[in-house]
């Protein structure tokens, strides 16, 4: 009744002024009664009876709640009557009016049964949940029938200790103990446990997703690495077979060139033989310096055509597209990982090797722009991830100018968690997550 009170005080509000006016059209309308205290006695009879079976709890559920409203109702219709009664002398109750005000008061439980009975129950259940999740049981696993609350057997030993708890919760008559659920409380408990199995199923499948695509991922990457490892043996075995061509090439002209000397000198020889005597050893002088500065120009000369030959076939190529150069970088990121020390954007010892073979491979890319692009996982603040990405992400570009990168190439950008190529649901994701990537623009 405390609850009715405090809950759901409108109605009875509504049922007191009823009682109130009541009186007052009785005493206009002239509703003398002939017999002094007839309804009275009978409204008396009326409420003593509700109040019993209340007392008595012969009903369970949404019926106690019309019992209780009633009595509640009646209550205030009496009081009201009162009021008004005293105000226009027609007290102890000696008109007929009564039955009207009775009636109105009916309509008013009525009223209460329709819109206000079906909100109770939602009102105790949400409540009593929050009792029921705080002793660590499940807030689906009880019903709710009026003001009662039915535990059932599942519960097991903690099922008496609970009740307690939730006797306490304002509102709640009664705690019994049912053998299963039923109804709507069966319906909701079974639909949870079909979600949550159905959500551990979609948790499941989406890990093996996740790890199926890494572990592609890593075999991709291990293919590239091969791909480039086989390309890099191809370009030295022609490099190799290119230089040996400019040795051979050299060595022949070498040859040539003493062949072509020598028929020269031959030449000479003969010519002069047949001069005059007096011109025999002027003619031989000549021949032979002749010869001499030949001998020197040749040899002379085909080293430094070999030398030259050599110098550009050992040469670095340069990258000849901006797609190549971002095909190296990625390739080479992808196989070698760049980390940092825990927290901080210190890069870690066992990563500067993969630094250095950066700057080696940015320095023969075109004429481009290449964005040090810093990631991080989603643990943590949004501010402080894109900060330590943005630290990271410049300390990689510091190193790589240091190392002889024209500083005017790399920009450092900080995305945080914003860009990320998994889940952060596991340590293996959020390592992913973790990351510097290289974009040439």
């Amino acid at each position: 009744m405390i609850y009715l009170l405090t809950q759901y005080w409108p109605w009875l509000i509504a049922a007191g002024v009823v009682g109130i006016v009541t009186p007052l059209i009785a005493n206009e309308a002239g509703w003398a009664a002939d017999l002094e205290n007839y309804w009275l006695i009978r409204v008396g009879v009326a409420l003593a009876v509700l109040v019993a079976l209340v007392v008595m709890r012969v009903a369970t559920g949404r019926p106690e709640l019309m019992l209780e409203a009633a009595a509640g109702l009646v209550v205030a219709y009496l009081l009201g009557g009162i009021i008004g009664g005293l105000s226009v002398q027609l007290l102890p109750v000696r008109f007929e009016g009564w039955w009207v005000g009775l009636f109105a008061t009916g309509l008013i439980l009525l009223l209460f049964g329709i819109t206000t009975v079906s909100k109770i129950e939602p009102d105790l259940r949400e409540r009593v949940a929050e009792v029921v999740k705080s002793a660590g049981a499940d807030p689906l696993n009880f019903e709710i029938s009026g003001r009662d609350v039915l535990l059932p057997d599942d519960l097991g030993a903690a099922r008496a200790a609970l009740g307690e708890q939730i006797r306490q919760v304002k509102g709640v008559r009664l705690v019994s103990e049912v053998e299963e659920l039923s109804g709507a409380a069966l319906a909701a408990k079974t639909v949870a446990k079909l979600q949550a199995e159905a959500a551990a199923k979609a948790e499941a499948e989406a890990k093996a997703k996740a790890e199926a695509e890494a572990r592609e991922a890593v075999e991709k990457a291990a293919l590239a690495k091969e791909a480039a490892a086989k390309a890099a043996k191809e370009t030295a075995a022609k490099q190799a077979a290119a230089k040996a061509k400019a040795e051979a090439e050299a060595k022949e002209a070498a040859a040539k060139a003493a062949a072509e000397a020598a028929a020269k000198e031959a030449a000479v020889k003969e010519a002069a033989a047949k001069e005059a005597a007096a011109k025999e050893a002027a003619a031989k002088a000549a021949t032979a310096e002749e010869a001499r500065h030949a001998a020197v120009a040749a040899p002379a000369a085909a080293p430094a055509a070999a030398a030259t030959r050599t110098a550009d076939a050992a040469g670095t190529a340069s990258i000849p597209s901006v797609e190549a150069c971002q095909s190296k970088l990625s390739t080479l990121v992808a196989a070698q990982k760049i980390n940092f020390e825990r927290g901080s954007a210190e890069i870690a010892q066992a990563s500067l090797p993969v630094l250095k073979q950066l700057a080696e491979v940015i320095a023969h890319c075109p004429a481009v722009t290449i964005e040090v692009a810093g990631h991080t996982d989603a643990a943590g603040k949004k501010a402080a991830n894109e900060a330590l990405s943005k630290r990271r992400a410049e300390a990689v570009a510091d190193s790589l100018t240091k190392a002889g990168i024209g500083s005017a190439k790399l920009t450092a950008v900080g995305y945080g968690a914003a860009k990320p190529l998994a889940a952060n649901d596991n340590a293996e994701h959020r390592a992913m997550n973790r990351r510097i990537e290289f974009v040439v623009k």
